[in-house]
């Protein structure tokens, strides 16, 4: 090695100790600060705004064109469901294509972060983009319920997982203080997407009879908004990101990583993000069927499901807006008691669709708070390091439990009965119930990390010092004092 060269990777090196250095002076500053945020995300905080904008629209465009379409399965599920276009399937049968398709979609996140590491983000996600068209496009030419479960719930399921899990990284690259805010903006896709292609969709099937160039349409749609949408965004790679190339099983390790399971504060977030899918996926996909158990018309069902779409296109922002002035574990369990209170005295007593209406238009701001929120407490818990095996983890979790939501909920109808959705009414009342409670031990751990900080923090008086170390105290009613006590968490 040359002199030259020697001396050049000795400053490098001392460069590169100096910024660790500097890093961990910022961590050990922020850390003082509130405790509110994982350690490591302060290495190289993100900007919280500039280029970040540009790529959270992109992902609100992204999410418009493959949520947006998803969201509007109902309106297919309605029609399969009155028409005999697949003969010998049965409900069941359709109520499990849309579920493999969302469980594909949140099963394949470690996946899609693996090959992110190995081949490139703009390279998986054009592969992504191309494979969703052809699956609309295949699935229009499907002329057996084998043919559909493959092209729409399969190769659908994968093309989503992939462009979904290659976009999770995205917003929380750029934002930490406004993560919610940001992830809320970039989620006004799924519903308006939703608000869109129910109509569109609905009117392509009126106008031709059946669902093939509804599907065909989407895959022209969907195809041209992610091409424009990949032009833009980018994933920001943190100064403290590792450069050195990994080989395939290094990256796989990275994507499971193992040590994320040892945070039981993640099996909180887990748990209530399994719950309130469970909940979510079978008020998506009930909605316009609920509407014509009532005796409604096929028009009043996809209204009733545009104006939930609608709806979420502003609640999902309020949502992130919300959580990031209240507290992000505050407002994610306001938001949780707010659905219950809308779903067990509301629901359960709707008949006309002058009621199901506002009850759409209200649901709208809160139903989705486990998508909305779900990214900001993951990586609260994790910090952006180990993000993508933590989150990997509670997709995986939910893309589980969604595969048998809707089923489930198909299973739960009874229409013997004068409101045949009743106990699927109350299984979703009891998920939703039990995402709740989960969240008050998550509460508890943060809270108890937040008094950790604020006792290293030296600018606090001895009379607060001493009453966060009374409330460190282990003991049961300590404990429960953390998990309700005041404070913006």
């Amino acid at each position: 090695m040359s002199k030259t060269a020697l001396i050049e990777d000795t400053q490098t090196l001392k460069a590169g100790k100096e910024k660790k250095s500097d890093a961990i002076e910022c961590t050990r500053a922020f850390e003082k600060e509130d405790g509110l945020y994982a350690a490591d995300e302060f290495l190289d905080p993100p900007p919280d705004g500039g280029y970040g904008w540009v790529c959270c629209t992109s992902v609100a465009l992204m999410n418009f064109a493959t949520w947006g379409p998803n969201t509007c399965y109902g309106i297919f599920l309605s029609y399969f469901l009155s028409s005999d276009y697949f003969p010998g399937a049965t409900p069941t049968d359709f109520a499990i294509i849309g579920s493999i398709v969302i469980g594909l979609t949140l099963l394949l996140l470690p996946w899609a972060a693996a090959c992110m590491s190995l081949f490139g983000y703009k390279p998986t996600l054009t592969f992504a983009v191309v494979l969703e068209a052809v699956a609309f496009i295949s699935s229009s030419f499907a002329q057996s319920i084998g043919a559909l479960y493959v092209t729409y719930g399969v190769l659908l399921g994968i093309s989503f997982g992939f462009i979904f899990g290659s976009n999770t990284i995205v917003i929380p690259s750029w934002f930490l203080k406004k993560r919610a805010l940001a992830n809320g903006f970039g989620q006004l896709g799924i519903g308006l997407g939703g608000l869109v292609f129910s109509f569109a969709v609905h009117a392509m099937i009126d106008h031709t009879g059946d669902h093939r160039w509804a599907m065909r349409m989407l895959a022209i749609v969907t195809f041209s908004i992610n091409i424009i949408s990949l032009c833009f965004v980018q994933v920001r790679k943190p100064l403290n990101g590792e450069e050195e190339k990994k080989g395939p099983v290094e990256i796989l390790k990275k994507s499971f990583d193992k040590s994320v399971l040892k945070d039981v504060s993640l099996h909180y977030c887990a748990s209530w993000s399994s719950f309130t899918t469970i909940g979510y996926v079978i008020l998506l996909f009930s909605i316009s069927n609920y509407a014509l158990s009532m005796g409604m018309t096929a028009q009043q069902a996809t209204v009733a499901l545009a104006i939930f779409n609608g709806s979420q296109a502003i609640g999902r922002p309020f949502m992130g807006w919300f959580s990031e002035s209240v507290g992000r574990c505050n407002a994610t369990i306001i938001l949780m008691v707010y659905d219950l209170i809308l779903i067990l005295p509301f629901w359960f007593n709707i008949t006309k669709f002058n009621e199901l209406v506002p009850f759409c238009i209200l649901l709208g701001f809160g139903a989705g708070v486990g998508s909305v929120n779900v990214v900001p407490l993951v990586s609260d818990v994790v910090g952006i390091q180990r993000f993508a095996a933590g989150i990997g983890y509670v997709f995986f979790g939910n893309g589980a439990v969604s595969i048998f939501a809707e089923i489930a909920g198909l299973k739960l109808r009874n229409f013997s009965s004068r409101k045949p959705y009743l106990r699927c009414q109350i299984f979703v009342a009891c998920m939703y119930f039990c995402g709740l409670i989960s969240l008050f031990p998550y509460r508890e751990w943060k809270m108890r990390r937040v008094l950790n900080a604020r006792i290293n923090n030296v600018d606090d008086n001895d009379e607060l010092q001493g009453i966060y170390q009374k409330l460190l105290h282990p003991t049961w009613y300590n404990y429960f004092k953390r998990m309700f006590y005041s404070s913006k968490i």
